[in-house]
């Protein structure tokens, strides 16, 4: 049998397909442009974006997929991908499983964004269950949800279909994307950092071989069928702080700005001049939602392994 996955040249999707040829899986992977197949690695070409896209035989022999694809930048082709693209899967997926009679089981990566930002203060203390309402803002957050709900509907109606959805938080590595993390590394580093009303504001990242770790119990512990998960480390900016500095022996004291003159300094410059600092920038620095990780310590045993104060540093630097 093989896996298949989605996403396999993406961020997350690489890493994943490293650690799954490691352990001496048999892969088929998607991808928009043609590629060199290997002995355990099949290609099969086509755009899940695309209305054109046809699938025939992409299960054939699959017992697990994980559907890692993403699109973070093109506003214009999340829907088509996130929501579109999952739909013609899960179709191919059920005429797969009419034909064969075989199970599927479906591992989703989505994002705790689906949950959306604070109702009320973004600096109030908010805790973040699997069981909250989503509330997605951006298209994005809103496409992935969505997403989210068409697996959730196709493991609901066809009971060969079973699917775990791992939804994690800022995946912070090496070589990531995103360079708001590094931006604030280097903020620290150079002394340029302040903090924003209290330094007990929460940082929400996840190491990204602890996704990894956990997108792969999904797929081979029973108990994740069908089950959502959370996944994040969070830590106290402080503590973040803290450890960037001891890591570049770094003794000074960093000084705190009140968030209420800050927003009104930042709305009067605004108009004026492009700044460095934002009024979303200021709601990331301050806010208090954390993504407790209870349930998939309780239903899969899981702790992440990668304490974000001791290794963020050295994601970036030697």
């Amino acid at each position: 049998m093989r896996i298949c996955v989605t996403g396999g040249y993406g961020f997350i999707g690489k890493l994943l397909v490293e650690r799954l040829l490691k352990d001496g899986a048999r892969l088929r992977l998607i991808s928009r442009v043609p590629r060199e197949p290997s002995e355990r690695v099949q290609i099969y070409c086509a755009d899940l974006a695309s209305s054109e896209t046809q699938l025939t035989g992409f299960f054939e022999d699959v017992s697990v997929v994980y559907h890692c694809a993403g699109e973070v930048n093109r506003l214009e082709l999340m829907r088509a991908l996130h929501v579109n693209g999952t739909q013609r899967l899960l179709d191919e997926a059920q005429k797969h499983i009419s034909l064969s009679g075989r199970p599927v089981h479906w591992v989703q990566l989505s994002s705790v964004g689906v949950y959306g930002p604070p109702v009320g203060r973004v600096d109030d203390l908010r805790q973040v269950s699997e069981t909250d309402q989503l509330r997605p803002v951006g298209e994005y957050e809103i496409t992935k949800a969505e997403s989210d709900q068409l697996v959730l509907q196709m493991a609901a109606r066809e009971p060969l279909f079973t699917c775990s959805i791992l939804r994690p938080s800022i995946v912070v590595a090496r070589h990531m994307p995103n360079q708001s993390v590094k931006s604030l590394v280097n903020a620290v580093r150079d002394r340029k950092f302040f903090y924003i009303g209290s330094a007990a504001a929460i940082t929400t990242y996840i190491h990204v071989d602890d996704v990894i770790d956990a997108l792969m119990l999904c797929a081979n512990d029973k108990r994740a069928s069908g089950q959502i998960f959370n996944l994040s480390n969070d830590c106290y900016m402080y503590e973040l702080v803290n450890a960037i500095h001891r890591y570049y022996g770094i003794n000074s004291r960093v000084f705190r700005v009140p968030v209420l003159p800050l927003r009104l300094l930042v709305q009067l410059l605004a108009p004026l001049a492009k700044l460095p600092l934002t009024q979303g920038r200021i709601d990331a620095m301050i806010k208090r939602t954390s993504y407790p990780d209870k349930k998939i310590r309780e239903v899969l045993n899981y702790v992440p392994k990668r304490s974000i104060p001791e290794v963020i540093a050295n994601l970036f630097y030697e």
